[in-house]
């Protein structure tokens, strides 16, 4: 689960048209200049890492992980150039930013170092993502006593109800 949240994660930012920027809505243009596909799959690839833990007690060996890597590349590749894809994102884009956040964004990511957040940012979520794993591993506890205390109202609250 945490896995399919990390995936859908990078799934905001993915190139889209091979028009001239001046010919796309802005929106084209924004996605574009974020070489959306490319960084759905740079997001995919930098959170394998999960999907290598998750396979850890399966003892692969190193040639059969570079198959499941490949194969997990190849997923990513499908995902992010799936046609649904790009009409969800300049949805929820167009639904979360004003025409001229828009603008500024487009021209925030025509700089350098608009350039460069595009380009480590898939690897820093990916990072962020396994150290959050870890750490909801050592505090998932303290949800489990608090899950159980409800719920074992609940069913207290419930036996009453029946009487």
């Amino acid at each position: 689960m945490k896995f399919i949240l990390f995936l859908a994660i990078p799934l905001i930012f993915v190139p889209v048209s091979a028009q001239e920027p001046s010919t796309l809505a802005p929106i084209d243009e924004l996605l574009k200049i974020m070489k959306f596909e490319q960084t759905v799959i740079d997001g995919g690839e930098a959170g394998f890492v999960m999907v290598e833990q998750s396979l850890s007690g399966q003892d692969l060996n190193k040639e059969e992980m570079d198959e499941v890597k490949d194969a997990f590349i190849a997923y990513m590749s499908k995902v992010a150039s799936d046609p649904q894809l790009k009409i969800k994102t300049k949805a929820l884009y167009e639904k979360s930013f004003t025409d001229d956040e828009i603008a500024a964004l487009i021209a925030f990511y025509k700089t350098p170092t608009g350039q460069k957040s595009l380009e480590v940012m898939p690897t820093i979520t990916g990072e962020i993502m396994v150290f959050s794993q870890q750490l909801a591993q050592k505090h998932v506890g303290s949800f489990q006593n608090a899950l159980t205390k409800i719920l074992e109202r609940r069913a207290a609250r419930g036996e009453q109800e029946d009487e």
